[in-house]
């Protein structure tokens, strides 16, 4: 499908965290894969939350989250052009 690539494990990380990168990694990608599946192929901005999880900066449930209120803010203003075209 989609090959969502987050960078190279950083080479001074333990093998503890290796596996926390990779499977973060895994985790990310799938969850865009699985996305994409759906017909919405991830935006620039919605990979960027997930390279931010990948990297251990935010939890999963923190990406998500912003992704949600991504989409939420992208819907809004969509709905807001269509009422304005609708005006006119």
């Amino acid at each position: 499908m989609f090959a969502y690539l987050f960078g190279p494990v950083p080479d001074d990380l333990s093998p503890d965290q290796r596996a926390h990168w990779q499977r973060r990694q895994a985790t990310a990608r799938n969850t865009l894969e699985i996305q994409a599946l759906t017909g919405t192929v991830a935006s620039a901005e919605t990979v960027a939350f997930f390279e931010r999880y990948v990297r251990g900066e935010v939890t999963l449930a923190q990406a998500i989250a912003q992704v949600r209120e991504q989409i939420a803010q992208e819907h809004h203003s969509y709905r807001q052009f269509l009422n304005r075209r609708n005006i006119i």
